[in-house]
């Protein structure tokens, strides 16, 4: 067919579709999935259970823009917010869709971090944003650097960061540091966009991060401590900025019925108990993944240990070829890598090794196949 397509769907042609069911296939470092395995540990409600307070009738109906009322009154109060302070979305991604209709006109101007989120710099990218990454030091990027970047381009319309924690770094940036960049921000008239799907999952001590208001809008969701397969995700943000985004939704809402599970969970103690047993069960795979790494040749030994998240980001060692070795790997060995290019300009030495999904049996496998490889390409 040659019908001519729209601009964004040509930016779209250069990122690669998500496509999880390629990680049921060879090994694959790529997708931070959630482990499958402990799905089957969490107890879960019933979808039509009547005893959340939402009217059965209501449960297969549609439900206003900014979602569940019920769904969103219990989200309040878990973060200390106003009802209108809280929209419920399809997950975070379309979160990040719907900010980045109510924000970002061609030409327009992100900053993130290099490296940076493959999924929201898709998203902007398609927008016709300008995404600008800045290199990202162990506390975060160089405010002096964002600073610059402000005074030298008006059109810059947010900043958008995982500071608890960092995907793909699992990095923790502190509460002091962001709160110096969302002022820095403001004063330019920008938006803080803080990612905190993986907030709920510190290995090393509580996570801190920003209440939104003003300038900062936090994105969160069920995915990593319940199930992706939900798509519920959720913005606390200022009342008018929650409005703007009810005006953009184009759909019946986010489903009552997965709402209601969610609401479920969150009236029982089940879900925090749950996050207990995920962060001491992250922790351990996270901590037998360091092991093997540290007596891997594949990679500098210098790397960051993930403080949350899923994935370890790790530089190849000097003198590999990264194109030559994520291909050899592919196709000689069946383990599946991303170059690091992709998440950033000046990460191309890098890869990305998610841990939460693989079994540690198949993670130490592969990383035996690439160290074979590296022994001999």
């Amino acid at each position: 067919m040659n019908s001519r397509i729209s601009k964004r769907s040509a930016i779209a042609q250069g990122f690669a579709p998500f496509n999880s069911s390629s990680a049921k296939h060879g090994i694959n470092f790529g997708y931070g999935l959630a482990d499958p395995s402990m799905f089957a540990e969490l107890p879960w409600p019933g979808a039509f259970d009547g005893g959340t307070g939402v009217a059965l009738a209501d449960l297969p109906q549609y439900t206003d823009a900014a979602g569940l009322p019920e769904l969103r009154t219990k989200l309040a109060l878990r973060y200390g917010v106003r009802r209108d302070q809280v929209m419920l979305t399809g997950g975070a991604s379309q979160a990040l869709q719907l900010l980045a209709d109510g924000w970002i006109d061609p030409g327009d101007v992100v900053l993130t971090e290099d490296p940076s989120y493959l999924g929201a710099l898709r998203t902007f990218s398609i927008a016709g944003a300008t995404v600008v990454q800045l290199g990202l030091a162990a506390e975060g990027v160089d405010l002096n650097e964002v600073e610059a970047t402000l005074q030298a381009n008006a059109r810059v319309k947010l900043f958008y960061t995982m500071p608890a924690f960092h995907n793909p770094t699992g990095r923790q940036m502190s509460r002091d540091y962001v709160a110096k960049l969302a002022a820095l921000l403001a004063r330019s008239g920008a938006l803080l966009v803080q990612d905190l799907v993986y907030a709920e999952l510190p290995y090393n001590g509580p996570a801190h991060w920003l209440a939104p208001g003003n300038n900062v809008i936090n994105v969160h969701s069920i995915s990593k401590v319940a199930g992706p397969g939900l798509r519920v995700g959720w913005v606390l943000a200022e009342s008018d900025i929650i409005n703007r985004l009810a005006h953009l939704k184009r759909d019946g809402g986010v489903s009552p019925v997965l709402s209601n599970i969610v609401l479920g969970l969150l009236q029982s103690s089940a879900l925090d108990s749950h996050i207990t047993r995920l962060r001491e069960h992250y922790r351990a795979r996270r901590d037998s993944v360091h092991s093997l790494l540290q007596r891997s040749r594949i990679c500098d030994p210098e790397y960051s240990v993930p403080s949350g998240g899923f994935s370890f980001w790790v530089r190849l060692t000097l003198g590999t070829d990264p194109e030559r070795f994520i291909e050899a790997a592919s196709r000689k060995h069946d383990v599946h890598l991303v170059n690091g290019r992709s998440y950033g300009p000046a990460s191309g030495r890098h890869v990305r090794l998610c841990f939460s999904y693989l079994p540690i049996a198949l993670i130490e496998q592969g990383l035996e196949r690439l160290s074979h490889l590296h022994a001999n390409l």
